[in-house]
């Protein structure tokens, strides 16, 4: 994607509209009463249609025109939120990026979106005169006794959307034509359309001056009109629209609002305040009105001094004022903290960082070997420099796991509702940063595991409530940081995991002959084993321990791991561990014989010669270290798989090491220095070596293979 290619780029910004939207949707769930939400879900719909809609998406505009209706009118207080409406919500939302997906329609996908909007328009009747706006269309947002005149397209139900620039300013029109106005041939309706094309509009429609049925008359006008417009356009320019009615209406122009930043408070005025630069009331009426502590609004018009109409209008300018100066602002801050930039541009930036650090270990080598002062200081210098590149190279790759976890609410509840069971999702840790390839790669295991807590991990409500539960589950989605990883801990409060039945069908199975001892844990993690399951039938959202294997080679395929812990009865925890990043990995260079091998630097504890190891007295494969016994093995007894090694050379060297609670000792032949290198795969025919996760390439252009300790310190001391 680029700058120059507006579709694309609307695709992208659209596609995080709608995920603002499904989340605003889902929080306005558990509060309907927040008017902050209604506002954001209605200003996410606005903006997907008006800048569809200039963008020739015609189906998305008038797909999302009638939507975004729907949420006015619950904003502007003429409908109650409800669930129907947060349900029709979501799957318009669903219905919105399958339009951005394919905009050409099959007759399925059509045929959905046809039934969301007679869903609407059944719940909200008032939505059965709305139409497709125009590319640029005017908005007529009435009150309780206002009405809109004219066609759809001059008066619709909402605004479009031209852009937020500097330059832009907010006129308030107060349009009263005179009975007479049609007799001198004018049609308002015109006039307003003239409006629309200077600029975003919000037009409201007063009837208050129409008389009763027996004293009309057809050819006198008795509407008068309030206008927001927003436009670059200068007083002057707006002025000419009038200037042949000027003597057929009254009109008055005020400037409320600004492009300048500093005169942008988001409180914009008080309705007080409004009512009175509108010339309808009194500053002294405003204060006896607020002496008697209730709403401005119902003791105006209480006393007379104003309709409910004029109220309301004031109301709309406040609430459009504050969105305007809301956007603008947000738009500054943007364009001044930060820019778009394809995610394609920063992974190659990342890959030549990388490949900067591989090409400078080389020049360090020659440096090194050459004796040479000036260069080796030059060499130093450049690793420097490298570092720091590299540093903000990574970190423009993070994103905080949030981009991940937000698409577990949605699940979460439609999951739920399928199964019939009452879960609530807690997110922690979400502001926790990883390498967005990682997040990217991880979402597919992740909603994998999510699936089998709610299926098989909580209980329906009535069962909860028999063992003494709360009818309502709990899934809780955690992540923090772990050194140079990240921990996602997924646990819920279900019925958890019968560890004699997975016992039983592992021995079923033949993974165990039944005379092992093994740890609890160790049980559960049979669960991950290829085809592995306790149940006899899978159900259509998942089957706790079916693809397991496959989450677990997923997880692995990152350089993390995942085990899994439960009590019955009380819940089940996966705990995950990711690297930071895929990318670059800083480790401790080793030798095995006439192979070099690279040890992530997060492992390592410690090296220690191992002459000077007191081994097991009974048990030769354990080494004392730091008053408890750590099994260890030979790298290249396990590597060459040369059983007549015992690991006794004195000139070896240990490296202790840990993973997930597990320390174990690997006994290589030499220690050289830490390592900073670009981890490459090893392609097909090499990814399932085990023990052995990728390559690196040394300064002197030879390869060293990346060890995989989580994998090892699984395996290896078994072997």
């Amino acid at each position: 994607m680029s700058a120059s290619d507006p579709p694309a780029t609307f695709r992208e910004e659209a596609g995080e509209l709608l995920d603002r939207l499904e989340a605003v949707l889902i929080r306005l769930e558990a509060t309907p009463d927040a008017p902050e939400l209604i506002d954001e879900a209605f200003r996410s719909l606005h903006t997907i249609k008006g800048s569809g809609s200039m963008l020739g998406f015609d189906e998305l505009a008038s797909f999302t025109h009638i939507v975004e209706a729907a949420f006015a009118l619950v904003r502007d207080g003429h409908a109650k939120i409800s669930g129907s409406l947060i349900e029709l919500g979501l799957q318009a939302r669903d219905h919105i990026a399958a339009i951005m997906a394919s905009p050409e329609l099959d007759d399925q996908t059509r045929g959905d979106g046809e039934r969301i909007l007679e869903q609407l328009r059944a719940a909200y009747p008032a939505l059965a005169s709305e139409s497709r706006p125009q590319a640029s269309s005017v908005s007529a947002t009435a009150g309780p006794a206002s009405v809109a005149i004219g066609s759809a397209d001059a008066v619709g139900s909402d605004v479009a959307t031209t852009g937020a620039s500097g330059g832009e300013t907010t006129f308030r029109i107060q349009f009263a034509p005179k009975a007479q106005l049609f007799r001198i041939g004018a049609n308002p309706i015109l006039l307003l359309k003239e409006l629309r094309e200077l600029g975003e509009t919000v037009i409201i429609g007063f009837t208050d001056r129409l008389p009763a049925l027996d004293e009309l008359d057809p050819e006198a006008c008795y509407l008068r009109w309030d206008i927001l417009l927003t436009t670059e356009a200068e007083e002057n320019a707006v002025r000419d629209v009038f200037i042949f009615v000027e003597d057929g209406a009254e009109i008055r122009i005020d400037e409320i609002d600004g492009g300048n930043l500093e005169d942008s408070d988001i409180d914009y005025k008080r309705i007080g305040e409004i009512l009175v630069s509108r010339g309808l009331v009194t500053p002294e009426e405003i204060q006896l009105a607020v002496n008697e502590k209730r709403y401005l609004g119902d003791v105006l018009v209480e006393k007379g001094l104003l309709t409910s109409d004029q109220v309301n209008a004031a109301l709309q300018e406040q609430q459009y004022v504050r969105g305007r100066r809301e956007t603008r602002q947000r738009a500054a801050a943007e364009s001044q903290q930060s820019i778009k930039v394809d995610t394609r541009k920063l992974d190659s930036l990342v890959n030549l960082v990388g490949e900067f650090v591989a090409e400078h270990a080389t020049l360090a080598q020659i440096a090194a070997e050459s004796g040479d002062g000036k260069l080796t200081s030059v060499s130093e210098r450049l690793e420097s420099l490298i570092r720091e590149v590299r540093d903000v190279a990574m970190d423009l790759h993070m994103v905080p796991v949030e981009m991940l976890f937000s698409t577990f609410r949605r699940l979460v509840r439609d999951l739920s509702r399928e199964l019939g069971k009452e879960v609530r999702l807690q997110l922690e840790g979400t502001d926790t940063e990883l390498d967005k390839n990682v997040i990217e790669r991880l979402r597919d295991p992740m909603l994998h595991i999510i699936r089998n807590s709610l299926d098989h991990g909580l209980e329906p409500p009535d069962e909860r409530v028999r063992a003494g539960k709360p009818r309502e589950g709990t899934l809780r989605v955690a992540a923090s940081y772990s050194g140079a990883h990240v921990l996602i801990r997924v646990s819920d409060d279900g019925g958890g995991i019968n560890r004699d039945a997975v016992w039983r069908k592992a021995v079923e199975r033949g993974l165990l002959t039944g005379d092992e001892e093994m740890e609890p844990q160790e049980i559960y993690d049979l669960i991950c084993a290829p085809g592995f399951s306790t149940t006899d039938t899978a159900t259509n959202v998942s089957g706790r321990g079916v693809g397991m294997d496959v989450v677990r080679s997923n997880i692995e395929g990152l350089g993390g791991s995942i085990h899994i812990d439960s009590e019955e009865g009380h819940g089940t925890i996966i705990n995950i561990r990711i690297p930071l990043t895929l990318a670059i990995v800083e480790g401790l260079l080793v030798r095995v014989s006439d192979q070099y091998y690279l040890v992530n630097l997060a492992n390592v504890l410690e090296c220690i010669d191992f002459s000077t190891v007191n081994r097991h007295s009974s048990d030769r494969q354990l080494v004392e270290y730091r008053g408890s016994l750590v099994p260890f093995f030979d790298l290249d007894s396990y590597f060459s798989a040369d059983d007549g090694s015992d690991g006794s050379a004195v000139d070896k060297q240990l490296i202790v090491v840990s993973s997930d609670g597990r320390t174990v000792g690997l006994l290589v032949d030499e220690v050289y220095d830490t390592f900073q290198s670009v981890i490459k795969s090893l392609g097909k025919m090499y990814e399932n070596v085990p023990g052995v996760s990728g390559a690196v390439i040394l300064g002197d252009r030879r390869l060293a293979l990346m060890l995989d300790v989580d994998r090892l310190t699984r395996n290896g001391v078994r072997h």
